[in-house]
């Protein structure tokens, strides 16, 4: 019988290779947006993913990849919350659990694990779905022992410098090792009503960088808000290294967006921010010395205070002009809007009973 469903033997001596077998534990907060962000990045940091599986909001795919594209990809992104090197798979059948187990632990036995003798571990298990399969904690022992005899370590359930993660799908075991978790603690204490400057309203932090993200916008490329209230897009994009312009009609918002941006110390990425109407956005460029931006994304006004700021779909189609081939228009709106671009990706959100968020992603 054999286990490398994926076509890679079991072995842990992978972290110089390049071609490499990837998981990534999905944030569960959205049914399709933390796929397609990832799906994005990928793009991004040009990684051509090849037998792409999902099971549940687990992503798993083979490809040129480096541990350090793994990383990038974690910390750049908002709905990912690991990235894992698979050390190895094998089937998993929770109708026959003590032979899945077993099986489990002899390919673990002939496994080189890269934990070195220095470095502390722990053994994980994730359930994805959570009624089922029992005995984690018997598994996190039994495999932390046989990490132990073969790697002389030490384990620290508390502060592991490695974690081992053994991934339990419907029918498969994916065991690896994490290399990056999510900054939960970042987008926990920069909730906007945190923020420097606060208006109710704004788009959380999370859902700005998976935004951002679907914008494919690399690196110290230029990304426009013309909407841009208080910054919420524009801090996201600053802290991945993007170069933003902003613009809102409220210059109380401007004047906000300016020190919330100050505060994260973006001043430097910061090309300018002010009072705008953006109806007249090629003439703010123009007064920049700037032809052509990278990408797109804002979340214009909803309701009556729509008719202050001109026909949104007008001034979408203006925006297009600035926009190069191939970038990316992105922006949630409280329905479909139809524009003379390709619509590549379309999500809702519902946000309360009375406001649900269509996210567009537009492509010239």
């Amino acid at each position: 019988m054999t286990y490398d469903v994926l076509k890679f033997k079991p072995t842990g001596d992978k972290l110089n290779l390049k071609n490499e077998y990837a998981g990534f534990l999905l944030s569960g907060e959205h049914e399709h947006l933390p796929f397609s962000e990832l799906n994005a990045l990928l793009e991004i940091f040009n990684i051509k993913a090849e037998n792409l599986k999902i099971f549940k909001n687990y992503a798993v795919f083979n490809g040129i990849i480096s541990k350090e594209n793994i990383q990038n990809i974690v910390k750049r992104g908002g709905y990912i919350n690991e990235g894992h090197l698979i050390l190895f798979e094998c089937p998993f059948d929770e109708f026959n659990l003590e032979k899945s187990i077993e099986e489990l632990y002899r390919i673990s036995e002939i496994t080189d694990f890269p934990i070195s003798k220095n470095e502390t571990f722990a053994v994980r298990v994730h359930k994805l779905d959570r009624e089922k399969v029992a005995k984690s904690m018997e598994i996190e022992r039994k495999m932390g022992s046989i990490i132990k005899s073969k790697t002389f370590s030490s384990v620290n359930l508390k502060n592991p410098e490695k974690t081992i993660k053994i991934v339990i799908s419907d029918n498969l075991a994916y065991v690896s090792v994490v290399l990056e978790k999510r900054d939960v603690e970042y987008f926990q204490n920069n909730r906007p009503h945190l923020r420097a400057y606060f208006h109710p309203g704004c788009i959380m932090p999370k859902l700005a960088r998976c935004m951002v993200n679907l914008s494919r916008i690399n690196e110290n490329d230029i990304l426009l808000d013309p909407f841009c209230g208080t910054g919420g897009f524009l801090i996201e994009a600053g802290l991945i290294g993007c170069n933003v312009i902003g613009s809102d009609i409220d210059e109380q918002m401007v004047n906000g967006a300016i020190l919330n941006l100050n505060t994260y110390d973006l001043s430097k990425k910061t090309i300018s921010i002010k009072k705008w109407n953006a109806k007249n956005i090629l003439d703010y460029l123009k007064s920049l010395n700037i032809e052509k931006i990278d990408a797109v994304v804002t979340d214009p006004p909803y309701g009556i205070s729509t008719s202050k700021k001109g026909d949104i779909l007008e001034i979408f189609e203006g925006i297009v002009e600035i926009l190069k081939k191939g970038d990316y228009l992105v922006f949630a709106a409280p329905n479909k809007m139809k524009l003379n671009l390709e619509l590549t990706e379309f999500y809702e959100m519902r946000v309360h009973k009375s406001l649900t968020r269509y996210i567009h992603v537009y492509k010239k």
